[in-house]
């Protein structure tokens, strides 16, 4: 459910709509080891107005989904060139063919099984006693460890913007070893959602 299309209250904020799609995109990207630079990748700048094409419509996405329109995207125009022209049809094969690989991967299964990254059964049990989950990423290789936590991040973001605002705590995340996630210089696609949860959080009762 990691795909799944933002609620309303963010869909409504430009600049958060547009930081989760950057770190979604960045994330898929970073997995695939293709550049993700925002002006000079291409496979960046078709994921991104895929992404916002859907999502903006409230349409979810999966990876089957993604490697579709990656082959047959729903616009005919990127700014103001000719799609094919922008990224050719043998070009955007090439990326659903890198994406389709990643997923047939016997290493890749894992992900595709298990519970969903919903942030209320994070910290909830299903009569609604407060629990503690502990996300342990040792085991993955580094690329798998910022793909995981941008979209966990993404997801708690996603989760605060539907609390209302409190002046009490309600939940907190606790990061150990954070450095890497949210470097002084280099931008790796946690460091977005890092710095919205850091400036924002605490006002829906999140502490960080």
């Amino acid at each position: 459910k990691s795909f799944t299309a933002p609620g309303i209250e963010i869909r409504n904020d430009d600049d958060l709509f547009q930081d989760m799609i950057d770190t979604t995109v960045t994330s898929i990207l970073g997995l695939l080891d293709i550049d993700a630079d925002p002006i000079r990748s291409k496979e960046y700048i078709l994921l991104a107005n895929i992404f916002n094409y859907s999502w903006s419509k409230g349409q979810n996405l999966d990876l089957e989904k993604i490697i579709y329109l990656v082959q047959t995207p729903p616009f005919k125009k990127v700014g103001v060139l000719n799609l094919d022209l922008f990224f050719p049809p043998k070009k955007r094969s090439e990326l659903a063919m890198s994406i389709n690989n990643l997923i047939a991967s016997p290493t890749f299964q894992n992900w595709l099984v298990g519970e969903d990254l919903d942030v209320d059964n994070l910290l909830y049990d299903k009569k609604g006693k407060p629990k503690i989950s502990i996300m342990y990423i040792s085991h993955l290789s580094d690329k798998e460890r910022m793909f995981f936590v941008s979209l966990l991040l993404n997801q708690i973001t996603g989760w605060i913007r539907t609390q209302p605002g409190s002046s009490s705590l309600r939940a907190l995340i606790y990061f150990d070893e954070i450095f890497g996630y949210i470097p002084p210089t280099a931008n790796p696609p946690s460091k977005k959602p890092l710095l919205t949860l850091l400036k924002q959080a605490r006002a829906f009762g999140l502490g960080i």
